[in-house]
């Protein structure tokens, strides 16, 4: 697959190829923007492209190498992702690139590739760990790191790295290739664009019919939080959406237990479905988080378009333009600093989750949280009631 289909993100295409053309590739690359964008597509075609049998500067997808680095088997092309229970790259995983970056490349001529997905949750001892290859690597071998969250990395490692930056897509380019690719009516596709926020992996993954499901049961539940609700309501609204990420989790454990060790359409974006038991785990804990990322995502979204609405934007600008009526309806009974101080609850939400709170506990907070200050927004009397 060259770098010609992919789907935007010109400026940092332009840049890669130049580079290429030239023989002027970097020994350390950093790749950043928001999820979902094309980062780890990129990241797999430039290793393709340093290591192409075609030698075009490009990766032409079809040789023996280009075909071993996209079903994640090429020796020289190693992914390191977050592990372990806190989901960090941690020093080991550090110490073992050290130790494969060291060593000569399988195939002689070929550059090694070291793809660290989601760098910015390293640890800060593998992250000075890292920095010590960074300054001095093996010039046979190339470096790559993908992040979401630019600010979260040591301001040494990224003076090491040339950044390339990846941006939200253009509604207009999801659209038309979502109707090119998979046929869908123009409505629905410009509907799956806005809603994905100019995310091209995010829209894809809206496409599916289970999403769609769980997000409007999601909205559902966080439109119908009123000042009148006791506690027993709350704490069922908290549970009915952690009930949505432990289906997902099932879900995934399931698909886990039916994989086929070594099979190589079993994969996931960054490699192969994990084979160990540990390795599972670690996988299973980071898909997790990233559902509960995006679960809270829908409900700040809901809570974005309020905004908007009670600012008075455009209807156009709206993310869930399918529940217009229902969002006109909440503006006008809720007060900016309500809507404000509820996006700051879920954006503290998240943080929490990220140092391993409770999900149950942190959810029920959430909930209860945004219920108070809309008590306290409406001048509401008494406390959370509990049913007898």
């Amino acid at each position: 697959m060259p770098f010609s289909e992919v789907i935007g993100q010109e400026p940092a295409l332009k840049i890669l190829r130049h580079s290429l053309k030239e023989e002027r590739t970097v020994h350390a690359y950093l790749f950043a923007g928001p999820e979902g964008v094309g980062k780890k597509l990129v990241a797999r075609l430039l290793a393709q492209a340093v290591n192409c049998g075609k030698n075009n500067f490009d990766a032409c997808g079809r040789c023996s190498s280009c075909r071993r680095i996209k079903n994640f088997s090429h020796p020289d092309v190693v992914w390191v992702r977050p592990g372990g229970l806190s989901y960090r790259i941690r020093i080991d995983a550090i110490r073992d690139l050290r130790y494969r970056i060291s060593l000569k490349a399988y195939h002689p001529g070929q550059r090694k590739v070291f793809v660290l997905t989601e760098a910015d949750r390293i640890t800060a001892e593998a992250a000075n760990a890292l920095l010590k290859t960074l300054e001095e690597p093996p010039a046979d071998s190339l470096l790559i790191l993908l992040t979401s969250h630019l600010s979260s990395l040591l301001p040494t490692t990224i003076s090491r790295c040339q950044i390339i930056r990846f941006s939200h897509l253009p509604t207009k380019e999801v659209k038309d290739y979502l109707v090119s690719r998979f046929k869908l009516n123009s409505d629905e596709a410009q509907f799956l664009s806005r809603l994905s926020e100019g995310r091209l992996g995010k829209a894809l993954s809206l496409k599916e019919k289970a999403a769609g499901e769980e997000r409007k049961k999601i909205l559902d539940l966080v439109s119908r939080i009123s000042p009148g609700d006791d506690l027993e309501e709350l704490l069922k609204c908290a549970s009915e959406i952690g009930k949505i990420l432990s289906d997902f989790k099932l879900r995934l454990k399931k698909r886990l237990k039916e994989v086929t060790p070594g099979k190589k359409e079993e994969t996931f974006a960054g490699g192969r479905f994990p084979e160990t038991e540990k390795g599972k785990m670690a996988f299973l804990g980071g898909e997790l988080r990233k559902k509960t990322r995006e679960v809270l995502d829908i409900i700040t979204g809901w809570y974005r378009d309020l905004l908007i609405l009670k600012e008075g934007g455009e209807e156009t600008q709206l993310i869930n333009s399918d529940r217009k009526e229902a969002l006109r309806a909440k503006a006008e009974s809720v007060s900016p600093l309500y809507i404000i101080k509820s996006i700051d609850i879920i954006e503290g939400t998240k943080q929490s989750l990220e140092y391993n709170s409770n999900l149950r506990l942190s959810l029920e907070a959430m909930i209860i949280k945004i219920q108070e200050e809309l008590r306290n927004a409406e001048n509401s009397p008494g406390k959370i009631r509990r049913k007898r």
